[in-house]
């Protein structure tokens, strides 16, 4: 097959959230002109220096899947499963929230990570809900020209991420020194469509401007993705996966797929059919 490069053909600002002197989180999706990027409807990007948490008293979500990556500090995780975890830098988590269920997130320092939801399809909606998490020595971690790359969810250069979603997925984390270039092997089955979001430094573009955390970048199709470092070490992440072909519909928490079951799981919810966290 010949090579294809992806080129970007769209970048969308992100929006700050929060910006109050301990707590940075950039919002990239969902976008008024965008609501997602394959499988992905919300990306968000935080760093703070205290206790502070943003999802720590119990809150429940329903119709998504939950990715959390840590690039520094810990959170300690609960759930109306009954389930308990703790995350620290480097290492992932994995929400099934199905039909739905109930968790809080409790800083255990500092943080800078993601957080990010897939839309589950709409035949899986309503499955049970699961959780699972994965320390850092069991995400698959290799290096190819001078970059670092560590893939979570999906297939990337003969490797495959330990996530295993509802949705067909790439996440993967790199890292690239300053003025540094890679290039990637991206099959195009796991990654119909594929963006790039900057965690730390910017990216150099082909026309001469930079990428950095205020905006997420959509890839056009292709087998490979070049990234180049400015004048600055840069971490970034690849997410994408199949286009969503159902409705999408956000209610705060929840996203589904008809305002049916929007109404339903704010039924299940406050008739304690998720469970109970206190």
């Amino acid at each position: 097959m010949p090579n294809k490069t992806r080129t970007i053909t769209e970048v969308l600002s992100a929006h700050k959230a929060i910006d109050d002197g301990d707590m940075l989180l950039w919002r990239a999706l969902p976008q008024r002109d965008r609501f997602s990027i394959g499988p992905y409807v919300f990306v968000d990007h935080y760093k703070h220096q205290s206790m502070r948490g943003i999802g720590d008293k119990p809150h429940p979500h329903a119709g998504i899947e939950v990715i959390s990556y840590l690039f520094e500090g810990g959170v300690a995780h609960r759930d109306s499963k009954g389930l308990k975890g703790e995350l620290n830098a480097l290492d992932a988590q994995y929400i099934n929230a199905g039909r739905g269920m109930i968790h809080a997130e409790q800083p255990t320092s500092g943080r800078h990570g993601l957080q990010l939801w897939t839309s589950l399809p709409a035949d899986k909606k309503l499955m049970e809900p699961s959780y699972q998490e994965y320390h850092s020595d069991k995400i698959p971690e290799f290096n190819k020209d001078q970059a670092t790359v560590r893939v979570i969810a999906g297939h990337l250069e003969g490797h495959n991420g330990p996530i295993q979603t509802q949705t067909t997925n790439l996440l993967a984390h790199v890292r690239l020194p300053a003025n540094q270039s890679v290039t990637l092997d991206v099959d195009e089955k796991s990654a119909e469509e594929l963006g790039i979001y900057v965690v730390i430094g910017q990216l150099a573009l082909a026309d001469g401007r930079k990428l950095g955390s205020e905006s997420i970048a959509v890839l056009s199709t292709g087998n490979s993705v070049t990234l180049t470092a400015s004048d600055a070490d840069v971490e970034l992440v690849l997410l994408g996966g199949d286009t969503i072909k159902d409705n999408i519909i956000f209610d705060g928490p929840f996203v589904m797929d008809t305002e049916e079951r929007i109404v339903q799981a704010y039924e299940d919810y406050h008739s304690g059919k998720m469970g109970q966290l206190v």
